[in-house]
């Protein structure tokens, strides 16, 4: 059991999800990524139930699909979705710590003066296990479909605050 707490609370595999959700992010808007967004991805990502949402989510369906499935009665989880503000409090010392470790990798940088990231590392590695790759799926979903939204329109889908 603390193999797994610790597997999920790792930094480096934080700034790996960090990382593709940069790449999502600078593949749809070839823009910069406003550093708030970052937030969300780990966890969205590292929760299994808001993961498999994310995944079985069409990338074209966009990220209020996505939202609107908790909502069904199938699912009826619209609880996770309101708590997703707390969890992104709670984790957002191992979000910068993540982050802290992308750019020691040189997966991404920093513009300090928009506040903003970008990535340095374009090319995808595939040599992981096939769980982290499909995490890393789901945050490149997820970048992909931030790209398309402002930063108030992903707080009223999450019913977050940044």
């Amino acid at each position: 059991m603390f193999n797994e707490y610790d597997n999920v609370r790792n930094p480096m595999l934080g700034a790996f999800l960090l990382w593709n959700f940069v790449l999502g992010y600078f593949s749809e808007k070839n823009e910069y990524i406003p550093i708030e967004e970052l937030f969300i991805v780990l966890p969205m990502t590292m929760r299994e139930d808001i993961a498999e949402q994310i995944k079985s989510t069409y990338k074209s369906s966009g990220m209020r699909a996505m939202s609107d499935k908790f909502m069904q009665t199938d699912v009826l989880k619209n609880d996770l979705i309101s708590n997703l503000h707390n969890d992104i409090q709670n984790m957002k010392d191992i979000t910068a710590m993540s982050l802290a470790e992308a750019i020691k990798a040189g997966l991404v940088s920093i513009d300090i003066e928009n506040n903003t990231i970008f990535p340095l590392e374009l090319r995808k590695r595939n040599k992981e296990s096939a769980n982290i790759l499909k995490m890393g799926k789901n945050a490149e979903k997820l970048g992909q479909w931030c790209a398309g939204l402002d930063l108030m329109q992903i707080e009223e889908i999450l019913k977050v605050r940044f």
